[in-house]
C-alpha cells in the first residue's frame, strides 16, 4: 500500500486565528508551519515586544487529500488559497527558506551595485537560494523586497545584490 502524498498548501483564516488554528492542526496530527516573527508595539503608556504572524491571516499545512479535508472542521479556518482555479502548492525548498528566515539567517554583507526596481530576480546563494520574485524597493545598501510568490505576500530580506540573478 502506498503513502499518500503530502503537499505544502496555504490556509487562509480568520483574522488574528493564526496561532489558534496552528494549535488546533497540531493537536491533530498535522503538520502546520506558522512564521511568526518578534516586533515592538508601542501603546500609550508601554512598549512591547510581541510576537505575530510573518503573513497574517495564512498559515501553511503538509497534507493529502483526506487530511486536507480534515482542515474545516477547525475552528477559525476559511479556504486554501487557490491559484489558476486549483489550491495553490508550495515548494517544500519555499518552506524550508522561510524556517530558515524567521529563525534568524546570519546577517550578510552587499555591494553598492543596484540592480533597476522592478527587476525580476532570483536568489542564487544562501539560506534563501531558489526564491523568485521582483526587486520593489532598496532600503539602504542592504536590504531588498523579495516577492513570495506563493501567497502573494512581500517579505523584506537582507540579500547582497550579488546573489541576485
Amino acid at each position: 500500500m502506498t503513502q499518500p502524498i503530502r503537499k505544502w498548501r496555504v490556509l487562509y483564516v480568520r483574522p488574528r486565528y493564526e496561532k489558534k488554528v496552528e494549535q488546533q492542526l497540531l493537536d491533530a496530527a498535522i503538520e502546520v508551519f506558522l512564521p511568526l516573527h518578534e516586533t515592538i508595539r508601542q501603546w500609550s503608556d508601554r512598549k512591547k515586544k510581541v510576537v505575530l504572524p510573518l503573513f497574517p491571516g495564512y498559515l501553511f499545512v503538509h497534507v493529502d487529500e483526506k487530511e486536507r479535508n480534515t482542515t474545516f472542521e477547525v475552528a477559525g479556518v476559511l479556504k486554501y488559497v487557490h491559484f489558476n482555479g486549483k489550491v495553490a502548492e508550495v515548494r517544500p525548498g519555499l518552506i524550508d527558506s522561510l524556517r530558515i528566515l524567521v529563525h534568524g539567517a546570519p546577517e550578510i554583507e552587499t555591494t553598492s551595485d543596484r540592480l533597476p526596481l522592478g527587476s525580476e530576480i532570483r536568489i542564487r546563494y544562501g539560506p534563501l537560494a531558489g526564491m523568485k520574485g521582483h526587486l520593489v524597493e532598496y532600503r539602504g545598501n542592504r536590504k531588498v523586497a523579495v516577492v513570495i510568490e506563493a501567497i502573494g505576500q512581500t517579505v523584506m530580506v537582507e540579500v547582497p545584490v550579488a546573489e541576485l540573478g
